[in-house]
């Protein structure tokens, strides 16, 4: 998993709010136990007082220890066993005054003998897909709702079916999330606006994020602002080139979009080459043309995307154009 500082975060929120919430209604069922059942106090007071005699005796003594844990063990068993029969006696579960904790597992904890449990994975994937349709501005996009019968099913004017085509790209997206793994390759979807680059590149984000693995999906233009802001803060920060280096599927869409400048076509090609060099998968659209994006990035830039990432020329006709038919 290699999510972004945001879901981390999130999701150690999340589980701690948990925990403090099952405490807080263990300690709530406490006070009322107490107070109906004093017994009840007496034996945890008296359970207290015996767990500090026995830390305060094993700082002081160094022998015969063992006997006097298996006493020890014998006391707090008899006290708990009592605790048991009086809460079943007036009708509650045994174990009613322990925290309910929402995972048995970890106690909602999020490790297992130091390592993550899978609730923690869960709310990560979870807090991941929020992320991801919070930067897309979108959470619709899906295989399941990609209609390919916006595409013209009989020759385009260059003799290429645009149905039959898409159809082998929509294949092909489908394959590469469900398969995806660090050794998947990098892909660069073209093609003119509205021919459903961004919705093919979202699907695959979604299905790769439920799969248990860290997207980072950005528009370049949002992904150049947030490098130029940290390299000319002078924070000493570097978050931002970190959350797009180092995610195991970044998706920079519309690339071109962006304000070109030195900075900005320097910053690209350095991230690009970076991902490359450490084989993490990136996933680009563009509308631009290769003649367009070696002029504007570089020609060093563009062989490398070009000889190295998977190429999906896209076809057809603005679908945006003709929904509104």
């Amino acid at each position: 998993m290699a999510y972004s500082a945001e879901v981390y975060s999130a999701a150690s929120r999340i589980i701690e709010e948990r925990r403090r919430l099952a405490e807080r209604e263990a300690n709530r069922k406490k006070s009322d136990i107490y107070a109906r059942f004093p017994d009840i106090l007496a034996l945890d007071n008296q359970l207290m007082r015996e767990m500090a005699d026995f830390t305060m005796l094993m700082l002081r003594e160094q022998k015969g220890l063992e006997e006097v844990l298996s006493s020890m063990e014998g006391k707090i068993s008899e006290i708990r066993s009592e605790k048991a029969r009086i809460l079943t006696a007036n009708g509650f579960d045994p174990d009613y005054l322990e925290p309910q904790y929402t995972c048995k597992k970890c106690s909602d904890i999020g490790r297992k003998n130091g390592i993550l449990c899978s609730c923690y994975k869960e709310i990560c994937r979870t807090e991941a897909i929020k992320e991801l349709a919070s930067s897309s501005g979108s959470s619709s996009c899906s295989f399941e709702n990609f209609d390919l019968s916006y595409y013209i099913d009989n020759g385009a004017e260059d003799g290429t079916n645009p149905r039959r085509k898409m159809h082998n790209y929509y294949n092909f997206c489908i394959n590469y999330a469900n398969d995806f793994s660090a050794d998947s390759p990098s892909i660069v979807m073209m093609g003119k606006t509205g021919l459903g680059k961004t919705h093919l590149s979202l699907s695959i984000a979604k299905t790769v994020v439920e799969k248990g693995f860290g997207v980072v999906y950005a528009p370049a233009q949002k992904l150049v602002s947030d490098l130029e802001h940290e390299h000319f803060s002078f924070s000493g920060s570097d978050s931002a080139i970190k959350k797009y280096t180092n995610c195991e599927l970044l998706i920079i869409d519309d690339l071109g979009a962006e304000f070109p400048s030195q900075f900005t076509n320097a910053a690209i090609g350095n991230l690009i080459n970076e991902r490359l060099y450490e084989k993490r998968p990136t996933i680009i659209s563009t509308n631009l043309t290769v003649k367009e994006l070696t002029e504007r990035y570089s020609e060093r830039t563009a062989s490398r995307i070009f000889g190295e990432y998977k190429r999906l020329l896209f076809v057809g006709e603005d679908i945006r154009f003709l929904k509104k038919r």
